[in-house]
């Protein structure tokens, strides 16, 4: 049975946070001293409010000297008002793009490109229960490819397949799953295939297998007898 990874796998759980009270220069600070590039901002409820980023802070920095006219154009409203913000609730991005702890990595993946944006606020129940960051996700990728031989075995060939395991051998070398052998049919195959490349931290599949029927090939319409065919 497959176990894909999920968010709350990789996710960072010690969430360090703002209020939206906090003032502009601590939000600097607090990201400079924990080396990061963004931070949830608390409202006064409990709630995620938004997320404040170094983006949005360097706002502030953009329209401090004096602008051209076409900076003044009505479209840099949003931007200019963030500028002159003083507390994290006047700056940060709203809502806070947010993705729940039990969804996968492809998942989170999928969000973060859908959104253009490197990191997601995780929660449980709507509740803040952690950060994810791409380089989270990227993870996946660092599993040694002895484990990952042993995850393509347990995941696909013993518990997916429905063909005898031991006819479908197994190699992986810097992530890159090779499967070989003989299976019964040509539909196994491409399963056995699908299934691989959807294990976390695969990076490509080599599909090598050989099959004995060709279950894909489309079945010819039967003919009628030559009895039936010749008219009365």
């Amino acid at each position: 049975m497959r176990h894909p990874l999920k968010v709350s796998d990789v996710m960072t759980r010690d969430v360090i946070t703002v209020t939206e009270e906090t003032p502009y220069k601590e939000i600097v600070s607090v990201l400079a001293d924990n080396h990061i590039s963004a931070v949830p901002v608390v409202n006064r409820y409990g709630g995620i409010g938004g997320v404040v980023s170094e983006t949005d802070l360097i706002r502030k920095e953009e329209f401090q000297r004096r602008q051209t006219p076409w900076m003044l154009r009505w479209w840099r409203h949003a931007a200019r008002s963030k500028a002159a913000g003083l507390r994290a609730g006047e700056v940060m991005s709203r809502p806070a793009v947010t993705i729940e702890q039990s969804a996968t990595i492809p998942e989170a993946a999928q969000l973060m490109a859908a959104r253009g944006i490197t990191r997601l606020v995780v929660t449980h129940d709507d509740v803040l229960a952690g950060i994810v960051t791409r380089s989270d996700l990227l993870k996946t990728f660092l599993q040694p490819d002895d484990r990952l031989l042993q995850r393509v075995r347990r995941e696909v060939v013993v518990h997916a397949l429905w063909d005898d395991p031991f006819s479908i051998e197994v190699s992986v070398e810097d992530g890159i799953v090779t499967l070989s052998g003989d299976v019964e049919q040509r539909s196994t195959a491409d399963i056995a295939a699908k299934l691989t490349a959807e294990v976390d931290g695969v990076v490509a599949v080599v599909n090598e297998l050989s099959w004995v029927f060709d279950d894909t090939a489309a079945t010819p319409h039967p003919q009628p007898s030559p009895e039936l065919r010749r008219r009365p």
